[in-house]
């Protein structure tokens, strides 16, 4: 354990922390922070977000058809002030709007008065009145709602299979599509924010554990570890020190910055169900907060395994480039399998193969184990080469 302790004391030097924080810094700034400053992101993603609140405070968090009758009775109180708005405003008088029915109506004309498209987007976009954005967004619900059995989850698939169809119909008929989750803009903030914050870590730990022999080969100490047995034995002690320092790592940086998207106020969802009306289908029923607990997990498989690879690519590797060109492909592929909803959560959703996933990730888990079990027998039966 002595060996080990000293082998993660060389991992956190001084040095490399201080750039891994620069580097933590630059990718949260250049990658992060957006989904973090920006939440929910301009309108009608903050309509639909605070209607979402307003929904789960008021009902819970599933919707049944009593509470459905009330909420459109919400919505006739909406457009009733839409109309004593417009009644009291002498430019919508001057163009013989006095309802929003009516001003709904112009707003939909294919050939639009330039007079009206001017007021209407002073009304919503200068001034910004509430009403006229949350109406919409009330009445999309309503429309989702509605119309559940007909459309729910085909808009994601163009021709479904079997099981597609059935996975669908089993969310509808046990009632687990009633679920209040906002997809747009909650679950859509939290994929984006997640993809980001593993490729963060990957970045990390790939830089911090990647160097883990490239020091011995610099010191010339290979030759002097080959001359006995315990210097051979110390491949293995490597090893778990870098698993250990990724695994701290991670650890350090999931708890930094799924704290900091804590701020984004989204703990009242953390118990809907996210087979919700308001969003999109997955393969299994989690709550949203099983949704995060299993990205973390993911993120620990994903970031344990590459530093696996890393650490395997460094014992073949006398010098950064080298480390740099075995290593850059694995990670461009696996951000483009993570970009490409393969791994992390938005696996999980309906237009992805399960079967694809499971192979996915029992090579991403296999391989590094089975790379350095063919390197540690390889130790103990290396020859010393003297240059």
């Amino acid at each position: 354990m002595r060996i080990i302790w000293q082998e993660m004391k060389k991992i956190f030097n001084p040095v490399m922390l201080l750039i891994l924080v620069l580097i933590n810094m630059l990718m949260y700034y250049i990658f992060i922070g957006f989904d973090i400053s920006v939440f929910p992101n301009g309108r009608p993603a903050t309509d639909h977000y605070h209607i979402g609140i307003e929904m789960v405070e008021k009902y819970g968090h599933e919707l049944d058809e009593k509470e459905f009758k009330d909420f459109k009775e919400v919505l006739q109180q909406e457009i009733k002030k839409a109309d004593e708005y417009i009644q009291s405003d002498k430019e919508f008088a001057e163009l013989g709007i006095t309802t929003y029915e009516e001003y709904r109506e112009m707003k939909n004309e294919v050939v639009r008065d330039p007079v009206f498209s001017q007021l209407d987007s002073k009304i919503v976009f200068d001034i910004g009145v509430d009403l006229f954005w949350e109406i919409p967004a009330r009445e999309d619900i309503i429309e989702d709602f509605e119309f559940v059995k007909e459309r729910y989850g085909y808009g994601y698939i163009e021709q479904p299979t079997e099981d597609q169809e059935r996975r669908i119909q089993e969310v509808v008929n046990t009632g687990a599509v009633n679920s209040i989750f906002p997809a747009y803009p909650v679950e859509d903030n939290f994929h984006s924010i997640s993809k980001n914050i593993t490729i963060t870590i990957l970045v990390s730990v790939l830089f911090m554990i990647s160097p883990i022999f490239i020091r011995d080969y610099k010191n010339n100490m290979i030759g002097l570890q080959y001359t006995s047995k315990a210097g051979r034995s110390l491949f293995k002690k490597k090893v778990a020190a870098g698993a250990l320092s990724a695994f701290l790592i991670t650890t350090i940086l999931l708890v930094v910055y799924y704290s900091i998207y804590a701020t984004n106020d989204i703990g009242m969802f953390l118990a809907s169900g996210i087979n919700s009306f308001m969003g999109t289908v997955y393969w299994y029923d989690f709550t949203f907060l099983q949704l995060i607990i299993l990205t973390i997990g993911l993120t620990y498989v994903l970031t344990l395994s590459l530093s696996l690879v890393a650490i395997y690519v460094s014992s073949i590797c006398k010098n950064y480039i080298a480390i740099i060109g075995f290593q850059l492909p694995i990670f461009v592929l696996v951000c483009v399998l993570i970009f490409n909803r393969s791994l992390l959560s938005e696996a999980f959703l309906i237009y992805s193969s399960q079967l694809k996933v499971a192979v996915l990730y029992c090579v991403i888990i296999i391989s590094p184990i089975i790379m350095l079990i063919w390197k540690k027998r390889r130790e103990k039966n290396q020859d010393i080469l003297f240059e």
